[in-house]
């Protein structure tokens, strides 16, 4: 088959390099001038770092598969993403764990005893429902004020309340010295950066790809050239806003260079004493490698649509139904499948995107 696959991120370079290796012929487009998606990074001329163009991106998963794959396009340092916060002027160990819970309240708890010590804080409620209701009911209200309540609400633009609790749970909360903020087992940054794996993945004589190249340039042309479409762009834009936008956040970056500037990859500020959500300083993905300089970025969050730079969906009741409208749209469309995180209007760690790539990529030679 003739196969045109929109965004040249991991849902539609995954998808693309098992179409070629089966003998399809794929074209890609990307409206950027970069292959990679938000996962893009690149080499920075002046201090030789490997920046991380949109926010870090630390590769996790707990799949064998999923981390052999990965690792047929680069080899991975043994990177560790240890996340640092500061709230009121002191600076602590993220996720919460027995060090953080010691020194914020200044004791020497045993895992026991600190069970025990916040199982007195805790606010339980008979149906917990959203973000600020788990960890009140988890932690207690002292714990919730200094970790987590300002931070979600310069993420997210809300209030806790408002955020579901699957949002909460997706942080761990430790009664044991482990500051790993993933439990998975298989973590990493890709030593060459990650434009390397698109390049080594997209190198098949099978794929052409196409690069500040928007859907609107085939919106009404592409089923006379191709017999399949992989659209991993907006849903809403797709379908041309029938529906409305659906409303996203997004992140702008803020430059610092410096010899040093914080001594840890990533560093969030919980409180509401500044706008940003955290600073991430590159150098310290690959420490294996020595620097002169230093670059890092003040991240600040902010609303969007999917319009302008998305990059996680707000998904609550009112915007589901309008994503449902859309879902049901797409599920009467001929020929075309949709993947990725603005497609599905969902969350995704890069391990997801392989996961759901390749899982969409088997139903689809079924289909055919």
């Amino acid at each position: 088959m003739n196969i045109l696959i929109i965004g040249a991120g991991f849902s539609g370079s995954i998808f693309g390099r098992l179409a070629a290796d089966a003998g399809h012929n794929v074209t890609i487009i990307d409206r950027r001038n970069h292959i990679g998606g938000n996962s893009y990074s690149y080499c920075d001329k002046e201090s030789g770092i490997e920046v991380h163009k949109y926010g870090p991106h630390i590769f996790h998963t707990n799949s064998q598969e999923i981390w052999k794959y990965i690792n047929r396009f680069s080899h991975f340092n043994n990177y560790i993403n240890r996340v640092k916060a500061i709230s009121n002027k002191s600076v602590y160990s993220l996720p919460i764990n027995l060090g953080t819970i010691n020194q914020f309240f200044g004791k020497t708890l045993t895992p026991l005893e600190a069970k025990e010590f916040i199982e007195a804080k805790r606010m339980p409620k008979e149906i917990v429902d959203n973000l600020e209701d788990h960890i009140l009911a988890s932690l207690g209200q002292e714990l919730y004020e200094a970790f987590y309540k300002y931070y979600t609400i310069k993420q997210w633009g809300t209030h806790p309340k408002n955020i579901p609790v699957s949002t909460a749970k997706r942080l761990p909360i430790r009664f044991e010295y482990n500051d790993n903020y993933f439990n998975d087992q298989y973590q990493g940054i890709p030593t060459e950066g990650y434009e390397v794996i698109f390049k080594r993945m997209l190198d098949h004589k099978n794929i052409r790809v196409e690069l500040e190249s928007d859907f609107e340039e085939y919106r009404s042309l592409w089923r006379e050239k191709y017999e399949h479409l992989i659209f991993c762009g907006s849903l809403d834009a797709y379908f041309q806003f029938t529906y409305g936008d659906l409303p996203y956040r997004t992140v702008k970056f803020e430059e610092i260079r410096e010899k040093e500037i914080q001594g840890n990859a990533v560093i969030n500020y919980t409180d509401d004493s500044v706008l940003f959500t955290r600073i991430h300083e590159h150098k310290w993905f690959t420490p294996e490698k020595a620097f002169e300089m230093s670059v890092g970025f003040r991240e600040y969050a902010s609303e969007t649509s999917s319009r302008e730079d998305p990059y996680y969906p707000i998904r609550n009741e009112t915007n589901d139904i309008i994503y449902n409208k859309y879902k049901q749209l797409a599920a009467n469309e001929r020929n075309v499948t949709f993947i990725g995180r603005l497609a599905e209007y969902r969350y995704y760690n890069m391990d997801q995107v392989i996961a759901a790539s390749i899982s969409k990529f088997k139903k689809w030679v079924k289909q055919y």
